[in-house]
């Protein structure tokens, strides 16, 4: 995110969502100094991100943890997806937080492939990024090898995303995670996926999540199984919307197995989850909960103000210094060697 002088001098407010860096901090501020108002929206407890996650190195720097601190206390408006969140930042900072769902994906607007008949294997899909990887191994590699040993080539695993260990051992497909959401949702559609997985550790972090496997797997039509305790759990009506299974091998093997064997039900909960979806969770459902919740960011007009009096630090040599900022230097040189690298091909 780079905005310009002129953007900032035409806004009336500025809201930065999953806002830490150096550089959003400063935009607040003068964003403030010219009269706008501000808000910041969270879906994750970006202070609470795992190390070994893809994003931890930068989420555990001080820097971006006293980044994150500062942007909600001087927001005008904390924007979260779901209470639990909610409530923890309103202890951790003495912020009011606004509930502001986030709508079901856009289905893509050609969905291509037919459901599979059943003389074709039944596809288990996982649909996520790397950050579950060790989890889902460790949850379902004993109960995935059962299955593919009881089932043969009856069932197809799916991994799109991320490539477990035992994947080569249950000849499941594995599939890269597509950087353009639009592109990740039409191949996730096209891949004829049966049933969903959706497994999820239970800590605060993860329960400060948001339910976005189950808008997922819900707007495509995919019945899914979902761990017990977790945001996903909250919305789903176990047995008719999804499965809810405890985070234990045993109990999601036999969660896949009542799935593998009776076609209809998957077919009851396909239908039922993506009514479900679109009932509560459309743009048309969220229309009336988003504008009051937005009402004090939308109603606001700021002073008029050139652009030229606008105060940004910005272009490449920020870029550059903020990152020494936060990493240090040793990390920073690292990073501007691995992109010279990159460049020189």
């Amino acid at each position: 995110m780079d905005p310009s002088p002129g953007d900032l001098a035409w806004a009336d407010s500025l809201i930065l969502v999953r806002g830490a860096s150096p550089q959003e901090v400063r935009l607040q501020k003068e964003a403030i100094r010219l009269g706008k108002r501000t808000a910041c929206y969270l879906d994750d407890d970006l202070e609470e991100v795992p190390e070994r996650a893809v994003s931890g190195l930068f989420y555990q720097m001080p820097r971006i943890r006293s980044g994150i601190g500062s942007l909600l206390r001087d927001a005008d408006l904390t924007l979260v997806t779901q209470e639990f969140l909610g409530q923890t930042l309103e202890r951790r900072h003495r912020v009011s937080a606004t509930i502001l769902r986030q709508p079901r994906p856009t289905p893509p607007a050609d969905i291509s492939g037919e459901k599979p008949n059943s003389d074709q294997p039944v596809r288990i899909g996982f649909l996520g990024s790397l950050d579950h990887h060790a989890f889902l191994e460790e949850l379902l590699e004993a109960p995935t090898r059962n299955l593919h040993q009881e089932f043969g080539e009856k069932i197809q695993f799916v991994f799109c995303g991320i490539a477990p260990g035992f994947a080569q051992s249950i000849a499941a497909e594995v599939i890269p995670y597509e950087m353009d959401f639009h592109a990740w949702r039409r191949r996730a559609a096209s891949l004829g996926i049966e049933i969903g997985l959706a497994p999820l550790p239970e800590s605060d972090f993860h329960r400060s999540k948001y339910w976005n496997k189950y808008l997922e797997y819900g707007s495509l039509a995919i019945p899914g199984i979902y761990s017990e305790g977790s945001p996903n759990a909250q919305v789903v009506e176990n047995g008719r919307t999804g499965l809810i299974a405890p985070n234990q091998p045993a109990a999601w093997e036999e969660a896949l197995r009542t799935l593998i064997t009776d076609a209809e039900r998957r077919r009851e909960i396909a239908q039922a989850s993506a009514t479900d979806v679109e009932k509560r969770f459309s743009e048309a459902a969220l229309a009336e909960q988003w504008a009051e919740a937005l009402g004090p960011i939308l109603e606001h007009r700021a002073p008029a103000v050139d652009a030229d009096t606008v105060q940004l630090r910005r272009g490449p040599w920020q870029h550059w210094l903020d990152r020494y900022a936060v990493y240090g230097a040793r990390n920073t040189f690292r990073m501007m060697r691995r992109r010279i690298q990159r460049r020189r091909g």
